[in-house]
C-alpha cells in the first residue's frame, strides 16, 4: 500500500513539474539589426601576441613565441583592412610573414563567417576566426592551421595563434 501511495505522489509531483515548467514567460522584442562584419574588420590591427599549439603533443601545449615578432623599438606586424574595396596590406619588419604582401580579403560566408580569407594574387591564406569582430571590438584573434601531407592525406600538426589590437 505504501508503495502505491509513494508512486501516486511521485506521478503527481512529476505532473506538477511538467505543468509549471511549461509556464515560462514569453520573450518579446527584436534582436536589432546585425552588425556590419566588413566594418568590424576595417582599420589597422597590430600584433600583440603570437603563440604555437603543437597538435602532436598529447597535452596540446601552447607556447608563447611573441618574441619573434615583438621586438622593443620596432613596430610590430600590422594588418590593414580596407572595407571599401576589400583590400589589405601587411607591414612587417620582424618574424615570418604568413599573410602575403597584401591583396584582397573576404570571409568564407559573408553572413556567418568562420574564416578570414586573404589572397595576395599568388597564394590564398585561410585563417580561422576566434570570433567575428564588431566595429567597437578592440581585439582580433585568428588561427592558422598547418599540417603535413602524406599519401594524399593532410594531417594537421600545428596551430599558429595571432592576437591583434585595433590601432
Amino acid at each position: 500500500m505504501k508503495t502505491m501511495n509513494t508512486l501516486k505522489t511521485l506521478v503527481l509531483l512529476a505532473a506538477m513539474a511538467v505543468f509549471f515548467g511549461g509556464c515560462k514567460e514569453k520573450i518579446e522584442g527584436e534582436l536589432g539589426t546585425p552588425f556590419d562584419k566588413v566594418k568590424g574588420m576595417e582599420g589597422t590591427w597590430e600584433l600583440t601576441r603570437f603563440s604555437q599549439i603543437d597538435l602532436n603533443n598529447p597535452v596540446l601545449e601552447e607556447r608563447d613565441l611573441s618574441e619573434f615578432y615583438l621586438v622593443e623599438g620596432v613596430t610590430p606586424l600590422r594588418l590593414i583592412f580596407n572595407g571599401a574595396d576589400n583590400s589589405y596590406s601587411v607591414e612587417i619588419t620582424e618574424g615570418k610573414n604568413y599573410f602575403g604582401n597584401g591583396g584582397t580579403w573576404s570571409f568564407d560566408d559573408p553572413k556567418y563567417p568562420s574564416f578570414l580569407l586573404l589572397n595576395d594574387g599568388i597564394n590564398e591564406f585561410e585563417f580561422e576566426l576566434g570570433k567575428v569582430v564588431r566595429e567597437f571590438d578592440t581585439t582580433l584573434e585568428i588561427d592558422l592551421r598547418r599540417g603535413c601531407e602524406s599519401g594524399g592525406t593532410l594531417t594537421e600538426t600545428v596551430i599558429y595563434h595571432f592576437e591583434f589590437t585595433r590601432k
